[in-house]
């Protein structure tokens, strides 16, 4: 017997907001599986050796408008510069829509194919296997950026990662460090070719001064938004102030 397909139509209400949601996971990698539960579209993303784990999570109603699932719907998208491409057919003034179809699976829904269509194009888009896609359940990655027990932490600002980004590509080897050495309020970051160096800074949980150590390439995942910075023993914990976006990238033990 065939399993029930269920169709969810949603109006795309803020197609900016639906992209810029989507780039933030296309930095780390290209396929993820988005989820749909209540009010809340997210997902979790990490690289192929999980040193890089981040979660970012969208109100639906800051992106799509139409009844919603009872359950968590799953959809699984292999190549996500594929699908963002998609609105690049659909002018930013006309109404455009989002049918997704979905079967059932162990209590969730599981999407199959999605549909963006207005009066005169449809794209159909058929999901991926979502075994296919690396998937980091809700308890490892909670566990994983829980700020509970940090060092330090400081407050960081989008012109601060946004000098950061511009140093950092002085630096050809991506598998050059990058260096964050807290002293009392003063942050000093160096890589091969440059030294960043902040001044009058407060620093939560300042005890010793210490350097913590992430390879540069990882710094490309970050968001460039105003952040709260928590490092830990094992990782940093960058969580964007501006959006729902948190990610953790293991640091290098020497």
């Amino acid at each position: 017997m065939n399993k029930k397909i269920k169709t969810w139509n949603f109006k795309i209400i803020n197609i900016n907001n639906f992209i810029l949601f989507l780039k933030k996971f296309k930095m780390v990698d290209k396929s993820v599986i988005l989820e749909l539960e209540g009010n809340n579209l997210f997902g979790k993303i990490n690289t192929i050796d999980k040193s890089v784990i981040k979660y970012v999570s969208i109100n639906i109603n800051d992106v799509f408008e139409g009844e919603l699932p009872q359950t968590r719907l799953k959809i699984g998208i292999l190549d996500l510069s594929k699908l963002i491409d998609v609105f690049k057919y659909f002018g930013n003034e006309e109404t455009l829509n989002i049918l997704i179809d979905s079967e059932p699976y162990e209590n969730e829904l599981i999407a199959t194919k999605i549909s963006f269509y207005n009066s005169f194009i449809n794209i159909f888009i058929k999901c991926s296997d979502i075994s296919l896609i690396s998937y980091i359940n809700d308890k490892i990655q909670q566990n994983v950026h829980s700020i509970e027990n940090f060092e330090i932490n400081f407050k960081f600002s989008k012109e601060n990662f946004q000098k950061l980004a511009s140093l950092t590509n002085i630096d050809t080897n991506p598998e050059e460090f990058l260096n964050f050495n807290i002293q009392e309020k003063e942050i000093k970051i160096q890589g091969d070719s440059f030294q960043y160096q902040i001044k009058d800074k407060e620093i939560n949980g300042f005890k010793e001064s210490k350097t913590y150590t992430i390879y540069k390439k990882q710094f490309s995942f970050i968001d460039l938004e105003d952040s709260e910075i928590y490092f830990h023993d094992n990782r940093i914990l960058i969580k964007s102030i501006e959006t729902n976006s948190i990610i953790a990238i293991g640091l290098i033990e020497f």
